[in-house]
């Protein structure tokens, strides 16, 4: 197949066999993987499959049933919220609206994860505190470059951070930077790449784990058409972690 031709549904069912089979679910976890396959591929530009990677799950006997189903839209639909937030509102949007379609009306989830929300001094200081556990002292650096450009800083701790990722409800910690790392990664952003494959380290991922992760979002870089050539890899910030 060339490049110019667009992925179809049977070659994203090989890409869920293939990245499942892939991610390190001994040591992460079963509940992982489609996190890194939803926030790749919506920020990847194909969030069209979406869709077909919630009816991919839904086949499997652990969501045999509408609550099981409930739960797990839940965490796919915290996926693309976190996702706003580091790819931008309509892929996201897009790929909710897929999983949507494909939902039977019995399965369907009414829950309001951000319903009472506030701004201020409760959302800053959760929000520092996630960017602190992520960046520790490396935040000085972030925070000089930013001195300038104020709006950005305020973005991050009171938006990117605190409305959307130290949000922990729905995504703990680990689930958040598989979500964050892979919406950042499929971008092909050098700088903000090495951020965070340091911080997947200082969640408490191993070195090892890392690198297949991103060995699992470099599979859906290729189904996506996509080329990472300016990223590093987890053995060049090691020594940062």
């Amino acid at each position: 197949m060339s490049s110019s031709e667009e992925p179809t549904a049977d070659e994203v069912k090989d890409l869920f066999e293939k990245l499942e089979q892939k991610f390190p679910s001994k040591t992460l976890g079963a509940e992982r993987w489609y996190l890194v396959a939803i926030a790749a591929l919506t920020g990847g530009g194909q969030p069209e499959f979406a869709g077909n990677l919630y009816a991919y799950l839904v086949e499997r006997p652990h969501y045999a049933t509408s609550e099981a189903r409930q739960a797990l839209v839940r965490r796919l639909r915290e996926a693309l919220v976190k996702s706003v937030s580091i790819i931008g509102v309509c892929r996201p949007l897009e790929a909710i609206f897929n999983i949507d379609a494909v939902q039977k009306p019995e399965d369907k989830d009414y829950s309001f994860s951000r319903e009472n929300w506030q701004s201020g001094p409760e959302n800053h200081a959760r929000g520092v505190a996630w960017l602190d556990k992520i960046y520790k002292h490396n935040r000085t650096g972030t925070i000089n470059s930013l001195a300038a450009h104020k709006d950005f800083a305020w973005i991050s701790a009171n938006i990117t951070y605190g409305l959307y990722l130290s949000d922990r409800q729905i995504l703990d910690d680990i689930d958040t930077e598989m979500v964050v790392l892979s919406g950042i990664m499929i971008q092909n952003l050098k700088r903000e790449t090495g951020w965070h494959l340091r911080g997947t380290r200082r969640v408490g991922v191993s070195h090892e784990d890392v690198e297949v992760v991103q060995q699992c979002i470099e599979m859906v870089a290729a189904f996506a058409r996509i080329r990472l050539n300016k990223i590093p890899r987890v053995a060049d910030i090691e020594h940062e972690v």
